[in-house]
């Protein structure tokens, strides 16, 4: 299948931020020892009392945050554990990563660009002690970039998914991992945005295809090479993402894959080894509803078909350039049920009810999603892998 060429890196931060916002993609989507987690919680020191009400308005006091997170970061610890990959016939090192224990039994999430391709390679995995234990790979879905690792031994401490709880712009988180190989460390910042992309080239046996990650979470705890598929942990103590990339050439910009995402595809990785996910084959733009009206019709959430591949799903099914798709088997798109949630959702060899506006006319378009072709390498294009 034909694809465009990867897109241009650019020079700054705010030329990278337009060029995401302008991008075009192929969307080919198709309990822990924490929980309960009370002792090493730190409770918000009280807000100062306010003074009386004057004649001007006064502004609210909001509580401070909390001075320290040690007591929280010594109950997560040893949990998480620096994933090393050693190849070849001198047994050298060709990654170091950060994974964490998410069940007492030795099971390991981590990113599956941290890991080698294929199953080759010797992978050990260091515990907040120093211990290195080897560790096996269980499954790679290297189209969302998480990988499941079996540790030898156990039982482990293991940390608890955030799976069922709604992350909010300003709320504090903590990224732990092995940051240049600094096992053990820890940085603290807020969620600073949410639902972002970031470009990347994924490697496949029909060759290269540039399909970004989305959905991701922003923030701004510091992570750096070596954060790879450590956790970012909310203030409860609970698994929020997974740290994935950073922007290369900008302080503070991070990006964590959401935990609630990889909790609903974690049954199949465990059990197939991998994650079988549809392909659609459109080049699209995302419709923002407060500044755009295409053709002249408000949308609360929709995207702009902007190119058909040949020889897809999508050129089967009729799809045209300019068709605006507002909804998947009659569910509105929206920000959490978005076109790649909808198709990622939705089975290999399912048809698909795609509900589109054509020059402002609905229109229903019935679909019958094909593989994807099998991924094996992915790296971010202008945002560095940490």
């Amino acid at each position: 299948m034909s694809q465009s060429p990867p897109p241009r890196q650019s020079t700054g931060v705010s030329r990278w931020v337009v060029g995401l916002l302008a991008l075009t993609v192929v969307l080919g989507t198709g309990g822990g020892a924490v929980s309960g987690y009370v002792a090493g919680r730190v409770a918000a020191p009280p807000a100062p009392q306010a003074a009386p009400p004057t004649a001007a308005a006064t502004a609210p006091v909001v509580a401070a945050s909390p001075t320290s997170y040690a007591g929280l970061l010594e109950t997560l610890m040893p949990a998480v554990v620096t994933v090393e990959v050693r190849r070849g016939a001198l047994n050298r090192g060709s990654g170091i990563g950060t994974g964490f224990f998410y069940n007492t039994d030795g099971r390991i999430l981590t990113n599956a660009h941290v890991l080698p391709e294929g199953e080759s390679g010797d992978v050990r995995v260091t515990l907040s002690d120093g211990q290195r234990i080897p560790a096996k790979i269980v499954g790679r879905d290297v189209w969302g970039d998480v990988a499941v690792l079996q540790a030898e031994g156990g039982p482990f401490p293991a940390l608890e998914l955030a799976g069922d709880t709604e992350v909010r712009v300003g709320e504090p988180v903590l990224a732990i991992g092995s940051p240049r190989n600094f096992r053990n460390s820890a940085t603290s910042g807020i969620v600073s945005g949410l639902d972002r992309l970031i470009p990347r080239t994924v490697t496949t046996d029909s060759g290269p295809m540039a399909i970004p990650l989305r959905g991701l979470i922003q923030t701004d705890a510091a992570v750096n090479q070596g954060n790879s598929g450590g956790p970012l942990v909310s203030t409860d103590g609970r698994v929020v993402g997974i740290n994935t990339a950073v922007q290369s050439n900008a302080n503070d910009i991070g990006f964590a894959l959401p935990i609630a995402d990889i909790i609903r595809r974690l049954p199949e990785l465990e059990s197939t080894g991998t994650v079988a996910r549809g392909l659609l084959g459109v080049r699209y733009q995302l419709i923002d509803p407060e500044l755009d009206r295409f053709d002249g019709t408000p949308y609360p959430y929709a995207v702009a078909v902007s190119a058909v591949m040949p020889d897809t799903t999508a050129e089967a099914a009729g799809v045209r350039s300019a068709d605006v798709i507002v909804a998947i088997n009659g569910q509105s798109l929206t920000r959490d049920f978005n076109l790649s949630h909808a198709i990622d959702g939705a089975r290999v060899g399912e048809t698909i009810t795609l509900s589109v506006r054509r020059m402002g006319q609905p229109l229903d378009l019935q679909a019958t999603l094909t593989p994807r072709p099998q991924a094996i390498s992915t790296t971010p294009l202008n945002i560095n892998p940490n």
